[in-house]
């Protein structure tokens, strides 16, 4: 084999190999594409990326969650949608997106009268916001919705503003991500805790959540109040004193304070109180 031929096939190696990437994985190649466009646009100073997070709901179930990133400006979740590269057979650039944000269900239009109904990407990420809050025991204001989507998809009806192509999300977060919603030193620590979350999971329930996808207060600046983590003096998180399930980290409305909640809620209501010791 001639070294030019040698050469030619190094080059080309790699694109035909993300081409078939993006034909046979459309939904992984879009997060792909998203996070490189937030990694070369977002300053690593300033904004924490995290991506593929999967945290423990209210429920006892998991949940997925695409992209965060965490600013002064707030959280900001990203639930990331790929239409329109031979996503479904189609030709590439011919998927319409038609939905609002009232819709229970959004619409893709294919050619040929194929037509893919989809459950509304914004109340799919309001649990993701809904989870985090949660989780981390900080006001669900500071958490900022975004449905981002890969591929050709065409919009064609109006769509809310937190609704866009891949390629306007990192300026959507600059133009936001500099506002005084979380103190620039909290950033690093709000990132740090919900990686903390995502770590209370088993591999058991990460894998049983990737084969279900497969089958179907007071302001983070000014409280004095910590993140709420999983305790890591704790070998485990307790167990629910009623049904003995897991047990999350939760806020009261009355007064700030941190207890543990039970994860099965509403259809467990047990609590416990937090040790004096857990906050030395």
């Amino acid at each position: 084999m001639s070294p030019l031929l040698v050469i030619l096939c190094i080059l080309v190696a790699p694109i035909l190999a993300l081409c078939a990437f993006i034909r046979w994985n459309p939904g992984a190649s879009g997060e792909w594409m998203l996070h490189l466009a937030l990694s070369l646009k977002l300053d690593k100073n300033r904004f924490r990326i995290l991506r593929n997070v999967m945290l423990p709901t209210s429920d006892g179930a998991t949940t997925q969650i695409d992209h965060i990133v965490v600013s002064q400006g707030g959280v900001f979740v990203i639930e990331t949608k790929t239409y329109g590269n031979n996503d479904r057979g189609s030709r590439p650039g011919s998927c319409w997106i038609f939905g609002n944000a009232h819709d229970r269900e959004w619409t893709a239009s294919y050619p040929h009268g194929i037509h893919f109904r989809f459950q509304n990407p914004l109340r799919q990420n309001y649990k993701h916001l809904a989870t985090l809050s949660e989780c981390l025991g900080i006001p669900i204001e500071y958490f900022k919705s975004i449905v981002a989507f890969a591929g050709m998809a065409k919009f064609k009806t109006e769509m809310p503003p937190e609704v866009m192509h891949f390629r306007d999300v990192p300026g959507y977060i600059l133009a936001r991500g500099s506002d005084d919603v979380i103190k620039s030193e909290q950033v690093p620590e709000v990132a740090e805790a919900i990686l903390s979350w995502q770590g209370t999971l088993s591999r058991e329930r990460k894998a049983a959540h990737v084969e279900n996808l497969r089958k179907n207060h007071d302001p983070v600046r000014n409280s004095s109040q910590p993140i709420a983590t999983p305790r890591a003096e704790s070998a485990e998180v307790p167990s629910c004193p009623k049904c003995g399930a897991p047990m999350v980290l939760r806020t009261r409305k009355s007064d700030g304070g941190s207890f543990w909640g039970c994860s099965s809620y509403p259809h467990c209501r047990g609590i416990r109180d937090i040790e004096p010791s857990r906050h030395t």
